[in-house]
This record gives structure tokens, sequence and C-alpha cells, in this order.
């Protein structure tokens, strides 16, 4: 059996008669007996890999496509304009191009706050808008409109396959029911904007103006949301008057617990009072021994009778106990009583009174304080709100002086002003043949991106396998080695 060391230079066996080639030949099986022998390289390089590509796969954000179609014929708006030489293809092109203009997209986002759209471009925007004076706020607020602008046009997709009149339109969003009505505007709005380039009939004034003046109504409601969101506040006048309301019935509590305190402290004062001149205990049973005595001694003289005669000692001392006894029982002397004592109810009834009285005494005490402190946060919250109801009613003035001139545009178009104007051209060459779709699954590359991920890993892990089973010296089976040599192997030494 060859040794690897007996090998020249250039992968020959040494022998007597100089260097003869040899190359294992190994079989599939031996190939996979390598190849499993290098399984840990194989896991480590794939299983970095793998766990990378997992968690970008899972920190992706969930993605709803909704999705629209628009037919495009050559319709007599267009031939009005002195296009009709224009082919379908053409027009398909050219409506592509406008629905990809970045005034399509403005308009489009205008009708929408940018909070609900782009919730983190409008953090960042407010944030930058705290930091800096009001003479800026302008340049931020047009440098996020523009970002905003860019993060729609990448969300909002536009194709036309060719040699077809349909234009294929989608907008991707976190929110299925914002992605609809995102499309549905995006129509909207790319159908006005043809109307305008398209028209060769006057535009007319009142609708200039009632565009300016639905502009000035929004600026005035994100201005009235800027104002809510800088103070945290929800709804000014409900708030306000929700603390108006808690100062009240506050104010009542504390009065009523204020009053109840001072009850409380002079009936403890008073029970303190009655308890100092209560006895904690008192006689609870009293027991008259005299007379069982007197009885007894009585007994005790006519059995000594029974034996001994009037003149003896012993009766004589009976007699003088009995002389002794009714003498004192005549006079109201000596101790012919038994006084048994014990606690006195009087006394531990005013002591539990008083225990009760003192912790509700405590309690209100604690009440008390919680209440001014409750107070005192109302009358704060209370006071900001007199602070800023100024600017609020600026705010919430020249809103409902816009909505007010909004209004005189709807009389003027019932009265008829503003009629010698031709409406607007129609787009009768954009038929909308799929309205925009709610989504119902999540369109993000998620599960593809885990599973290009899992086949990058597997072949990256079987590219290694394969370079190191290839640079693996020496003969992996008994077989590889006889096939090798010509040589017969008689015997095989497994590993300790």
């Amino acid at each position: 059996m060859t040794d690897i060391a007996d090998r020249g230079p250039r992968g020959v066996v040494r022998a007597d008669a100089g260097y003869v080639p040899v190359r294992p030949r190994l079989s599939m099986s031996d190939f996979l007996v390598r190849l499993w022998r290098a399984k840990w390289w194989m896991a480590a390089a794939a299983v970095p890999i793998l766990a990378f590509g997992l968690f970008v796969a899972f920190q992706m954000p969930t993605q709803y496509q909704s999705r629209s179609a628009l037919y495009v014929t050559a319709g007599p708006d267009v031939r009005s304009a002195g296009v009709s030489g224009l082919g379908v293809q053409e027009q398909v092109r050219g409506e592509v191009q406008i629905l990809r203009t970045r005034l399509v997209a403005e308009r489009t986002l205008a009708r929408f706050p940018m909070s609900r759209l782009f919730p983190e471009l409008s953090a960042a925007q407010e944030r930058e808008m705290r930091q800096v004076p009001s003479s800026q706020r302008g340049l931020i607020e047009t440098i996020y409109l523009q970002k905003s602008i860019d993060a729609f046009q990448a969300a909002f997709s536009v194709k036309a396959e060719p040699k077809s009149n349909i234009i294929q339109l989608s907008v991707s969003h976190a929110d299925a029911g914002t992605a609809v009505e995102l499309l549905n505007a995006a129509m909207a709005v790319y159908l006005q904007r043809r109307a305008e380039l398209f028209s060769d009939r006057p535009i007319r004034q009142v609708d200039v103006d009632r565009k300016d003046v639905e502009q000035d109504l929004l600026e005035a409601e994100d201005a009235i949301r800027a104002f809510l969101n800088t103070n945290s506040i929800r709804d000014f006048a409900s708030e306000r008057a929700t603390a108006q309301s808690l100062h009240g019935v506050i104010s009542g509590e504390l009065s009523t617990t204020s009053a109840r305190q001072k009850a409380v402290s002079a009936q403890l004062s008073r029970t303190r009072n009655q308890l100092s001149g209560t006895a904690a205990q008192h006689g609870l049973f009293i027991e008259d021994t005299s007379a069982v005595r007197l009885r007894e001694l009585e007994s005790e003289r006519s059995e000594a009778l029974a034996i001994y005669t009037p003149e003896s000692l012993r009766v004589q001392a009976i007699d003088r106990q009995i002389a002794d006894l009714r003498a004192a029982r005549e006079a109201g002397e000596g101790p012919s009583e038994t006084v048994r004592r014990g606690p006195n109810p009087t006394f531990q009834a005013l002591e539990i009174s008083a225990n009760a009285l003192a912790a509700e005494q405590v309690s209100l005490v604690q009440k008390s304080a919680e209440l001014t402190r409750q107070l005192q946060a109302v009358e704060d919250k209370l006071n900001r709100f007199s602070d800023l109801e100024s600017e609020w009613s600026a705010l919430v003035r020249d809103r409902d002086l816009i909505e007010a001139e909004l209004l005189t545009f709807g009389a003027r178009d019932l009265s008829g002003d503003g009629a010698d104007s031709l409406p607007p051209a129609s787009a009768s060459s954009i038929k909308i043949t799929e309205p925009a779709t709610l989504p119902s699954q999540n369109d993000s590359l998620k599960w593809q991106f885990v599973m290009l991920t899992v086949f990058l890993a597997v072949l990256l892990g079987l590219i290694v396998g394969a370079v190191r089973t290839l640079s693996m010296r020496g003969f992996p089976t008994a077989g590889a080695l006889q096939r090798t040599m010509g040589m017969p192997v008689l015997a095989q030494v497994g590993r300790a």
C-alpha cells in the first residue's frame, strides 16, 4: 500500500525503476464519501449566507400592489390638437410619458396627507421643522415634497407592451386600501391633465380660481394638523371641554373630601377624649359569700354540739366566729364579697371607633393630596389651552373663510356664472378597462428572496465541498486503492 509520503513532486510514486505516475481512480461512491467528509466545510460556507439572506428577507416591508388598465384609441380630442397623424403606438407612448410626469405625481400627492402615505418622511419633516426657524420651513417642505414625489414615482408603475394599446398601471403601498385610493387618484389626475393638454378651448377662470382656493384649503388643513401635532393635541375643542369638565368634577370632589376630613378630625378628637375618661376594665361579677359562710359555721356548730358540750373550746370558737360574721354583716364591713374583673366593652367600642376614624383620616389626607395634584394638572392644561387659543382661533378662522369662499364657487356654478366658457375636452380616447383592484396578497419579494438565498447557499456549499473533495489526499476507501494500484487489499483498519 503506497504512502502519501512516497509521492514525488508531481504526484508520482517513487519506485526502484524511477517515478511512475499514480492517479487515484475514484468511483462515484468514493466521491460521495469524500463529499460527506467535507460536510462541515460545506456547512461553514452555506450557513452564514443562509442566515444573512433570511434576516434580510424577513426585514423586507409588506407591500400591496393595486392594478388597473387603460385602453388607448385615436380619439377626436387628440386629432383636434393637430396630432392626427400619430398612430396608436405613438399615442400609447405619449400617454405613458404623461402618466410618468412629476406634475401628475405632485397633484396626486396633494390629495393625501404625507403622514398617511409616507409616515417616515412626515416624521423626519416634523423633526426638522421643529429644529429650524420659521423662515426656513418653506424650504424644508419643498425638499420633503420632492422626496415624497420620488417615493411615489418609485411605487407607481406604468407599462405598455409592444404592439398593444393597453397601458398597465400599478401602485404599491404598505396598506391595501391606500394603494387603491392612490391609483384612483393618479388616474383621475392623469385624465384631468390630458383634458388640459389636448383641449383647444379656453379654460374657465372660475375653475382656475377654484383650484387655487382648494389648494389654500389644503394648506390651511395642513397648518391646523401641524399645529395639533406640534402641541400633541388630537382635537382642540373636545380636549378643552373635557379638561373643563374634569376641573369641575375634581373641584367638587376635593371640596367634599375636605369637608369630610374636618368632620372626621372633630369626631376623632371627641372619641379620644371619651376614651381617656373610660376605664379599660370593670367588674364583671360580684358574689356575696358571707351568708354561705354563716350557714357553714352554723352547720359545723350543730355537728360539734353532738360531740362536745356548749362550754367546750371548739363550740365557743365557732360561736365567736358566728358572732363576728353577723356583726360584720350588720355593719356592712369585711371581705364578704368576691369581685371578678374584665375588659370594658364601652372602652373597646371607643377604641375601635378611634382606630377606624384615624385610618379614615389618613386615607382622606392622601386622597386630598392626590386630588390637589390632579386639579393642578388640569389647571395647567387649561392654562396651556388658553395660551394656544389665539393661534388656534386664527387657524380655524382662516380655514372657515376659505371654505366659505369655496362654497361661493359652488353657488356660481349652480347660478350659471362663467357658462360662456366651454367645458373641458373629454377623454374619449382613453377607456378604463379595469378599475383599481383591492390587493389581497402581499406582493413583496420576501419569499423569492428566501428561495434565492437557499439556492445560493446550497450552491456555494456544494462548490466548497467539491473543492475540498478534489483537494483531499489519499484514498477514501479500500476499493479506490485497489482500483488504483491493481492489487488486492487484504485488510483494512478503521479509525480509532
